[in-house]
């Protein structure tokens, strides 16, 4: 018989982490801390399947330990807990701890229940493949054929902002752009994209249907916001519901840029190398869709994409 997956909650209130023992006890092993200093002793001395950490603690927030954890356990699948909207710490949660997902205080019971569930599941099933050494493509030498090299797909309607963008990466990858949904579907369609760069808002219209539907069916692409918005709200949606990679905020530097899609780029190889990898970073399918039917007009335009390239689920 399998073991109770192990859990790790953190938060500096005593009544919070009694009562995520007491929701969770039945079905897992838990085990809590109350600063940031006594989850990193704990997690010296025993693995963690899943952490989930509040933001807002003395000493260290929830962004520094599971940018820690991810460094020194990167295996354990990382959740920030918080009761308040802060853009820069929304954005730390995914550049340095890459949080699997994003969840308000106060939390509805069943929807944590689901999560938890879904960062344990994955943690089980990827634990190895994270901790066991693998050869890696550096998308900058692309040690594969070049028929095989994925591209990156630049969605911005600022043409400034798009050239920009395209000039920072073009030396170093294949770069297409799109100004629209629609042409940006017409090159998903046909080209191989590893890294989609894209604007939070285009012509007015987000863009988390187009990435959620395209990272359920086609898991391995990896996403990197681009982006000058302040809506915190807007930007947990897409991390819960499009399982974005990395945000940039505009202006952005060049090299850093690079950097950042270059990671971007490996993280794609390695998933399609080993898909199981692929869950974790499976998308939230309980949020509603910010325009259903726009959703459905993205799944049928990308079937011919799903046919042609590999690494796709669906």
């Amino acid at each position: 018989m399998q073991e109770k997956a192990r859990l790790l909650f953190v938060d500096d209130e005593e009544r919070i982490v009694n009562l995520l023992r007491t929701i969770f006890r039945a079905t897992y092993e838990v085990h809590t801390a109350t600063s940031g200093q006594e989850a990193l002793q704990l997690a010296a001395t025993q693995n963690f399947d899943v952490i989930v950490s509040d933001q807002r603690m003395p000493g260290m927030t929830g962004i520094d330990l599971l940018a820690e954890m991810r460094r020194r356990h990167p295996a354990t699948m990382r959740i920030l807990l918080t009761g308040y909207s802060d853009l820069t710490a929304i954005v730390g949660s995914v550049n340095e701890g890459e949080v699997f997902r994003f969840i308000n205080k106060p939390w509805n019971h069943e929807e944590i229940k689901q999560i938890i569930a879904e960062a344990a599941n994955a943690a089980r099933a990827t634990a190895t493949l994270v901790t066991t050494p693998t050869a890696e493509v550096d998308p900058l030498v692309a040690p594969i054929s070049q028929a095989d090299q994925a591209g990156v797909l630049v969605i911005d309607d600022a043409p400034d902002d798009r050239q920009m963008v395209t000039s920072a990466l073009s030396e170093h990858f294949t770069v297409y752009s799109a100004a629209n949904i629609p042409e940006a579907l017409r090159v998903l369609e046909n080209k191989n994209i590893g890294v989609i760069v894209a604007e939070a808002q285009i012509g007015g219209q987000g863009i988390t249907d187009l990435l959620r539907v395209l990272k359920q069916h086609h898991p391995a692409v990896t996403a990197v916001m681009l982006t000058n918005m302040a809506d915190s709200n807007f930007i947990v949606k897409l991390i819960n519901g499009a399982q974005i990679f990395r945000f940039s905020i505009k202006p952005v530097r060049s090299s850093t840029f690079r950097l950042t899609v270059k990671t971007a780029m490996k993280e794609h190889y390695r998933m399609l190398a080993n898909p199981a990898l692929t869950q974790r970073y499976s998308v939230d399918t309980t949020t509603e869709l910010e325009n259903p039917s726009l959703a459905t007009g993205i799944l049928s335009s990308l079937r011919e994409r799903f046919r042609r390239f590999a690494g796709f689920a669906g």
